[in-house]
């Protein structure tokens, strides 16, 4: 049996992602039992890690070289995966969703009040490695992108509470929940990775919610027709940005993950 695309990209990254698992367990781990067993389940089901591997592959494709890919990346790629942890946390409470990942969510497993709580501790976290990473421009990227993720999820309530969402909203619902996390996690692996991960992020959205174009009605589609040209497009254009890039095992794995979206 043939592995997954995503086995043979993190086989690129194996000690730094290593790293990052170990920073990131390390820097959650609580003296309150309830609080270290969710840590506990979440990390158990911890999905495709996406956005680590989109930190630490940008720092290495940018330069060809994996020495790019410093102490500061690590802590940086497990900010954003304590970042992102902690959106799906919060948001299963927003949209009462009882099941994350095949699995019951956290509120569903506990309740809202320890989802809301569990997120927060981890968004706490997440500012401790800012901290401890001492970069202005980081800390300006991560801060932008919170923002961005939270008007995101407001501009959809504001949908859900009036019932009228135009096509420019609707995409600037997928720019700012989903696609500017990812364009803030090429960032911060290499600023010069941030017009990649723009694209990319857009494209994954769009392939994400054509995989789900009949299942999910949270938010009314344009016609699958036009989405898979919006993909493509996005596809196109973050091949465009990789193509200065010197050739690199990185750059070849990083290639790797706009082919999935086809």
């Amino acid at each position: 049996m043939s592995n997954h695309p995503l086995d043979n990209i993190k086989a690129v990254i194996k000690e730094p992602l290593e790293k990052v698992h170990k920073v990131y367990s390390d820097r959650l781990r609580s003296s309150v039992a309830l609080l270290q067993e969710v840590n506990d389940y979440v990390s158990g089901n911890n999905g495709k890690e996406l956005r680590t591997i989109l930190v630490l592959l940008s720092a290495g494709a940018a330069t060809g070289s994996g020495q790019s890919i410093t102490e500061s990346t690590i802590k940086c790629a497990a900010a954003m995966e304590m970042l992102h942890n902690a959106s799906l946390m919060h948001d299963d409470v927003v949209d009462e969703a009882s099941e994350r990942r095949g699995n019951p969510s956290v509120k569903q497993r506990w309740n809202n009040k320890l989802a809301v709580l569990c997120g927060d501790y981890y968004l706490a976290q997440v500012m401790h490695l800012l901290k401890e990473i001492d970069d202005k421009q980081a800390f300006d990227t991560v801060n932008r992108t919170v923002t961005e993720m939270s008007e995101g999820e407001v501009l959809q309530q504001q949908y859900i509470a009036t019932g009228r969402l135009d096509r420019d909203t609707y995409y600037e619902i997928l720019r700012r929940k989903t696609a500017s996390l990812m364009e803030a996690c090429c960032e911060l692996g290499n600023p010069a990775m941030k017009n990649f991960g723009k694209h990319y992020g857009m494209a994954f959205q769009l392939w994400d919610d054509l995989n789900d174009y009949a299942e999910d009605p949270s938010i009314p589609k344009p016609p699958i027709e036009e989405l898979e040209q919006k993909k493509a497009l996005h596809i196109a254009a973050a091949k465009e940005a990789l193509a200065p890039l010197p050739p690199s095992q990185y750059k070849d794995a990083i290639s790797t993950l706009l082919t999935i979206l086809n």
